[in-house]
C-alpha cells in the first residue's frame, strides 16, 4: 500500500483567511494553506493520517481532529492491520491503484463532536456502504474471473502455439528430408559426371604420355649432356679461381716492388730538385765572381749575395732564418772561386749517383 502523497511545500497564504502549516511524521513542514486547500489535499490523499496542523507553528494538532477535512474512513488491510482515517476519495484512489484490495473491509469512524445525522441519512450511508462493499466484492470477483479467463486464454494460446510449432517442425523436417534426398541425388549425378571426366582425362593423359616418351628420352639425354657440361664448367671455374689466387699471390710482391719504386722515384725527384737549386746557386756565384774580377783592384770587398744551397723544407721543420734587412755579406774573389769549385764537385757527385741509380732501375 502506497503512503499518502505529501502536500505542496510552502503554499502561499490567502490574505484575510486562516491558514495552517502541515508537519509530517518525519518533521518536514509544508504550507501555509487555507482550509479549502487542505480539503483538496485530503481528497487527493496528500494528507496522511499521521500529519499534524498548526496555525502558529507552536501548537500542533492531528489532521484527523479537523472535521472539515472529512478524514473519517478506515480500511482493514489484513487481519489486525488498519490504515486511516483518510478521505473517502483518497480511499477510492488507493483501490483504483491496487494499493488496497477492493474486498478489504471499509468502515467510517465516529467523529467526536460531529452533528448527529438523521435516521434517514444513517440508513442512506449504511446502504451506500453496503453497495460499496457489494461493488468492491463484485469488482473483486470480476477481476478474479478476468484473471482466470486470461490464464485460460494464455494457456490455450500456449497450447495452440505449441501445436503450431510441432506441426511446423514436422513440416520443416519433411521438407528438409526431401531437400536432403534431392541434394544427395544431385551430388551423385555430379560425382558421376566428375568421374566420367576424370576417366576421359586419364585416357588422354595416357595417350599423351605414350606419345611423349621418345621426347622425354631425348630430353633426358640432353639433360645428362647439360649436366656433364655444367660439371666441366664448374671444374673450369674452380681452376680459374685457383689461377686467380696464384696471380694474386704473385702480384702482391710486384705491388710492393712498385710501391718501393714509386718511393725511390719520389726521392730522385727531390734530389733533382736539390741539384737544380744548387746549380742555380753556382750560377749566381759564377756571376758574382765574374763581376768581382772586372771591378777595381783597390776594392777589397764586393757586395754579393751569399749563395746557399736551397733544399725543400722538411715536414714540421721551422723556416730558415732570413738575413737582416739590408745586410749584404762581402766575400773575396778567391773565396767565391773556392765556393764555386766545391759546388761543382758536389753537383758532379750527386749527378753520377743519380745516373747510376737510373741505370740500375
Amino acid at each position: 500500500m502506497s503512503a499518502a502523497a505529501s502536500p505542496a511545500p510552502h503554499a502561499p497564504a490567502a490574505t484575510g483567511r486562516r491558514v495552517w502549516r502541515v508537519r509530517t511524521d518525519k518533521g518536514d513542514v509544508f504550507g501555509p494553506a487555507d482550509m479549502e486547500t487542505l480539503k483538496t489535499w485530503a481528497r487527493d490523499g496528500r494528507l496522511a493520517p499521521t500529519n499534524e496542523l498548526s496555525e502558529d507553528g507552536r501548537e500542533w494538532l492531528p489532521v484527523t481532529s479537523f472535521v472539515e477535512l472529512e478524514m473519517d474512513w478506515v480500511v482493514q488491510v489484513n487481519s489486525g492491520s488498519f490504515y486511516g482515517p483518510i478521505h473517502l476519495d483518497a480511499l477510492a484512489e488507493l483501490v483504483r491503484e491496487g494499493s488496497i484490495s477492493a474486498a478489504s473491509p471499509v468502515f467510517r469512524r465516529a467523529t467526536p463532536g460531529a452533528t448527529v445525522a438523521s435516521e434517514r441519512e444513517q440508513q442512506l450511508e449504511t446502504r451506500l456502504h453496503e453497495l460499496q462493499q457489494q461493488l468492491y466484492a463484485r469488482i473483486g470477483d470480476l477481476d478474479a474471473q478476468l484473471a482466470t479467463a486470461r490464464g485460460d486464454a494464455e494457456q490455450s494460446r500456449s497450447f495452440v502455439s505449441a501445436k503450431d510449432l510441432e506441426f511446423d517442425a514436422e513440416r520443416q523436417e519433411q521438407r528438409a528430408s526431401l531437400a536432403r534426398a534431392q541434394a544427395e541425388l544431385v551430388k551423385r549425378d555430379g560425382r558421376l559426371a566428375v568421374l566420367e571426366k576424370e576417366v576421359a582425362r586419364l585416357e588422354a593423359h595416357a595417350r599423351e604420355r605414350a606419345a611423349l616418351e621418345p621426347r622425354v628420352a631425348e630430353l633426358e639425354r640432353q639433360a645428362a649432356a647439360a649436366a656433364r657440361q655444367a660439371e666441366e664448367a664448374r671444374l673450369q671455374a674452380e681452376q680459374a679461381r685457383a689461377a686467380q689466387r696464384d696471380l694474386e699471390r704473385t702480384a702482391a710482391p710486384l705491388r710492393e716492388r712498385l710501391a718501393e719504386r714509386e718511393r725511390e722515384a719520389d726521392g730522385l725527384r727531390e734530389a733533382v730538385r736539390g741539384l737544380r737549386l744548387r746549380a742555380e746557386s753556382v750560377r749566381k756565384l759564377l756571376q758574382q765572381a765574374a763581376a768581382a774580377a772586372g771591378a777595381a783592384e783597390d776594392v777589397e770587398a764586393a757586395e754579393v749575395i751569399e749563395a746557399r744551397p736551397v733544399t725543400a723544407p722538411r715536414e714540421g721543420a721551422p723556416p730558415p732564418a732570413s738575413p737582416a734587412s739590408g745586410a749584404k755579406p762581402a766575400v773575396s774573389l778567391a773565396e767565391l772561386e773556392a765556393q764555386a769549385q766545391r759546388e761543382l764537385r758536389q753537383l758532379g757527385g750527386k749527378g753520377a749517383a743519380f745516373l747510376k741509380g737510373r741505370a740500375k732501375g
